[in-house]
This record gives C-alpha cells, structure tokens and sequence, in this order.
C-alpha cells in the first residue's frame, strides 16, 4: 500500500492539505506535482519532498508510473484533468465541485466506469467526527423526522480572489465554493436523499466581481424535508461556522457545532482530510476495502453539483 504512486495538480491551500493527508495516511506518496506556473510547482515539490514539478499537467497525470491523481487546481480544469486521468487508468480524487456542470460529472463517471477505477469527490465534511456523529443520531431516530434544516457556507469578513472570483474557472462564486459544502453535508445527515426542487435567491453585494458573494438554496428533498442553505462571503457576521447545519425533527432539535469555538479551534483541519485520503487509497489497494458508512460514491459530487447547478438558474429566471 505503501507503494501508491500519487500525482497531485495544483499548488494552492487545498494543494497542501491534500500532500499532508498523503503523508498523515501513509498509504502513498506524492511522486510529482503540477502547476502552470512552473516556478510554483518547484517551490511546492521543494518544500513537501516531491520528487517531479512540472507545467505538463497532461503528461504527469498519465505517467505509466503514476497509481492515482489528486486534483487541486480551479473548478475549470476539473473535468479535463480528471478524463485524462482516468482515460490512462488513473485513480482519481477531485476536489469539490466536481466540474463545471453536470454534464461533464457524467462524463467523469462513465470513464471512472469504463476504466474500472476508482472517482471519489472532495466532500471532506463527510469525513468529520462531529458530522457523522450527528448523522448516527438522526439514522436512530433521535429526533424523529426531520422537518427542515438550516446550513452555512459562509466566510465572515474575508472572501477569496483571483481565479475564485473569475466566473469562467470557477463556474460561480460562494456558492459553488462555500455553499456546496452545505448542501452536501445537510444531504449526508439526511441519509442521502434527492433533491426534488430547487430555488435560489443570489446576489453580489461585497465585491467588485461578476459572481454571486451572497445568497439562499431552499431545496425540498425526497424525503420531505425542506432546507434553507447560506452561501456567502465577506459577511459581517456567522450564523454557523463552514457546513454547520441545524435540524428541526419531530422530536427534536440539534446542531453540528452548538456553541462559540474555544480559542484556537481549527476548524478546516487535517484529521478529516486525512481521513478522506485514507479512504481514497484503501479504495485504490485493497479489494476488500469497505469505505465508511455514507462515505462519497459515484452519485455524491453530481447530486451536489446539481443542486448548484439548478439553483443558479432558478436565480437567473427569476432575476436574483
């Protein structure tokens, strides 16, 4: 297991947490890393031991010696960064969302299908103690049904820049960047339900860009529960730190995060990267390997995206 040869594209903050949970896992190693800034890959291999940096995103990800690719670079080359990889044989892990559209998700698994291989989408949230936790207890009935949900993707007084606000790389803004975490978690503790409909309200409010840095999903699931979902940046205040959902139930309420973080909580932190990676790569090894309960599977990333998908053109049509 040791053995996994890992090739990783990009070099950013998502970049850096997924060397990391390679190195924590120890199932693998990151043999080679890409960026089209070729000064950047060098300086990203230097610092992390990585043996080969290169511009050629294309040859590195198809290497006959390369076991599975870790992609880490704008939303925009997800799709053809992950067809190359799986088209040679590629495992491939891709940070959430998925693609673009939900179109090229298909794409991505009919060749994850055709190849044999294995895709897992980045919805790390799945992977935290506190959110599983609270999933055990809806799945036995602790608070009865479940009525509504209230979910936050959401930055307080800070928001990203560069290709995050360019709306051909990134396909949008919060929320297909922070929101899409909300969905996806509320999904997971929910049993993973489909979504039936979708409405938006999204506007740009704190930024001179052309993507939405504000907004509200409300989505009616399969199983009758209706949810209320944040997404935004620059907010001057929280109502739930990043993927924070309440649930309203028959029986009860509760919450991921109740209360105010001690001082010096992390909150993006390495254990459920970590435990993302593990799962990754014991899926690449191992036949026997069973992924955890509600882990991500092939339907995970589309459903997510789609729910994005549908809710930026409920908010075209109706012109919010």
């Amino acid at each position: 297991m040791s053995d996994l040869a890992i090739a990783i594209t990009g070099c950013g903050f998502i970049a850096d947490m997924h060397v990391r949970a390679v190195r924590a896992s120890g199932l693998g190693r990151v043999v080679g890393v890409a960026n089209h800034r070729l000064e950047r890959a060098r300086s990203f291999a230097e610092h992390h031991g990585i043996a080969r940096a290169t511009a050629d995103w294309q040859t590195l990800v198809t290497a006959p010696d390369i076991d599975a690719v870790v992609i880490a670079t704008p939303n925009s080359l997800h799709a053809p960064q992950a067809l190359a990889a799986l088209g040679a044989d590629k495992a491939v892990l891709v940070d959430k969302p998925m693609a673009l559209t939900v179109a090229e998700g298909e794409a991505m698994v009919a060749a994850a299908r055709a190849a044999g291989v294995e895709l897992l989408v980045g919805h790390m949230w799945r992977y935290r103690d506190e959110v599983r936790a609270l999933r055990a207890r809806v799945a036995h009935g602790e608070l009865g049904r479940i009525v509504r949900t209230h979910g936050y993707g959401v930055h307080a007084g800070w928001g990203p820049s560069g290709w995050f606000t360019d709306p051909l790389l990134a396909g949008g803004g919060a929320l297909i960047d922070m929101g899409i975490h909300a969905i996806d978690t509320v999904r997971y503790l929910l049993g993973d339900p489909e979504p039936v409909r979708v409405r938006a309200s999204l506007g740009t409010s704190y930024g001179d860009y052309e993507v939405d840095d504000d907004g509200l999903v409300l989505v009616d699931w399969s199983d009758g529960t209706r949810s209320a979902i944040e997404s935004g940046w620059w907010a001057p205040r929280l109502g739930g730190l990043e993927a924070d959902t309440e649930l309203y139930g028959t029986d009860g309420y509760a919450r991921i995060w109740p209360g105010t973080p001690p001082p010096g909580y992390e909150h993006c932190s390495l254990p459920m990267y970590a435990a993302q990676m593990d799962d990754f790569l014991r899926r690449v090894g191992p036949a026997d390997h069973v992924p955890p309960e509600g882990a991500p599977d092939l339907r995970t990333g589309l459903v997510a995206l789609d729910v994005v998908e549908r809710a930026y053109a409920s908010a075209r049509e109706s012109g919010r």
